[in-house]
């Protein structure tokens, strides 16, 4: 085989490899993405979302603004600003302390009712205090709708 052939070849082949290749935007990159379906995050008040913009961790504390640059992957990072209520002397009088740049970290996956969720949680800023940071940085198990009844 002359060396002009096998470089016709190469290039044919290249040239196939290129056509069945999925473009950006294409409707054959649509239909993969449209195959994966999205990961979802439940939280207290039982609000369902994707890429959620705010976050109940407790009756009277959690995030709001969340700002996610990416969703889907492993482990997520938002940044949102976190309301906590000290409950002092009770909670309908306490003090709200407003720590903006707050990140709510989410990581794996469970099937729930037919729908992926993260699978857990924890929330991080520097400002925390010692027991806030007890509180709220250990990974702690996400909720999905069943655990609701």
């Amino acid at each position: 085989m002359s060396s002009r052939s096998a470089l016709r070849r190469s290039l044919v082949a290249l040239t196939f490899a290129a056509a069945v290749v999925p473009v950006a935007g294409s409707p054959a990159t649509a239909a993969a993405a449209a195959v994966t379906p999205p990961i979802h995050l439940y939280d207290l008040s039982r609000h369902d979302s994707v890429k959620p913009r705010t976050f109940a961790v407790t009756q009277h504390d959690g995030l709001s603004a969340l700002y996610w640059a990416h969703w889907g992957a492993k482990t997520q990072t938002g940044t949102g600003t976190m309301r906590i209520n000290d409950c002092t002397p009770s909670c309908a009088e306490g003090h709200i302390r407003v720590l903006s740049g707050a990140h709510l970290q989410v990581r794996g996956t469970r099937v729930d009712q037919g729908r992926r969720y993260y699978r857990q949680y924890r929330i991080t800023h520097p400002a925390f205090t010692p027991q806030e940071r007890r509180m709220y940085s250990q990974w702690t198990n996400a909720y999905v709708p069943s655990d609701f009844g």
